[in-house]
């Protein structure tokens, strides 16, 4: 009896063990960060989002977990002869983001496949783009412009793996020492074209300038000046007016301002004159 006890004992101790193992076979983690893909033999059954437990079938389902965070990769330095025959060592920095487990799995499988794809795909490009352009283009000109169609390629060429480029950059660009002295004379005869067109273009729109305000200076002193000489026409004209309706009407003042005007007219200043108010052409001169 004793013994059939412990055999029992021993018997429920299996099985709960199993289930147990069971139990624990056919839940999985996931962290917020996480993706998780479900395989079945080798086939992709499922694919899992958000934090908490997930169930699988226990001893059949495999899971794989990806991190949903951004990813970086550093390329190996490239070797690349620029348009203008020069050799130059790029480093090339990109960031991606897993964005369909599923082909991702089915192309790359790991991060390092899928970084080992990526360092041959960056390579290509920057064969290909940057050997159309020259030293200066990548460094100063077109350096935006370069990496927008870096990208761009590189987009294209990933775009069957399952992931999303989100930017790529130059992590460090060289020369070789046998080219900096040809270069460097280069750039700078390069930035003094551009400094003297600059300076001719500054120039000419100065002279622009400087025409247009002389000519609207000189346009708004001739308005003035019509302006004021209809205001000084229009001021003669009345103030005419006003004398011709005095004089018409009261005969001795008309005489005594024409008498002035010839004295205004005769006598120079300065001049000494010894006269009759009385009596001759100053008569009435002090009287009227």
């Amino acid at each position: 009896m004793k013994n059939l006890t412990m055999r029992s004992l021993a018997t429920v101790a299996v099985v709960v063990l199993f289930v147990l193992t069971l139990a624990l076979s056919s839940i999985y983690l996931l962290y917020p960060y996480e993706i998780s893909l479900v395989t079945r033999f080798g086939e992709v059954s499922a694919v899992q989002r958000g934090e908490g437990l997930h169930f699988k079938l226990p001893f059949v389902d495999e899971v794989t977990k990806y991190s949903s965070r951004l990813y970086e990769y550093y390329s190996d330095t490239a070797s690349v002869i620029t348009s203008n025959k020069q050799t130059i060592q790029v480093d090339i920095l990109a960031t991606f983001i897993i964005t369909d487990p599923e082909k991702f799995y089915q192309t790359s499988r790991t991060i390092e496949r899928a970084i080992r794809r990526l360092d041959d795909v960056t390579y290509s490009v920057m064969l290909s783009i940057a050997g159309k352009s020259t030293f200066e283009d990548i460094i100063v000109n077109n350096r935006e412009p370069i990496l927008s169609d870096i990208l761009r390629s590189t987009r294209d060429q990933t775009s069957d793996y399952g992931i999303y480029i989100k930017t790529v950059q130059f992590k460090k660009v060289l020369l070789l020492a046998a080219n900096e002295e040809q270069v460097y004379k280069s750039m700078i005869t390069e930035r003094e074209r551009v400094s003297i067109q600059t300076r001719a273009e500054g120039e000419a729109e100065s002279s622009q300038i400087r025409s247009k305000a002389e000519w609207d200076a000189a346009s708004i002193v001739g308005e003035a000046n019509i302006r004021a000489a209809k205001i000084k026409a229009e001021g003669d004209k009345e103030a005419q007016d006003i004398i011709n309706r005095a004089t018409q009407t009261n005969v001795d003042l008309y005489t005594y301002m024409k008498r002035l005007e010839m004295y205004k007219a005769g006598i120079k200043r300065g001049t000494t004159v010894i006269a009759n108010p009385r009596d001759g052409v100053f008569k009435n001169l002090l009287a009227p």
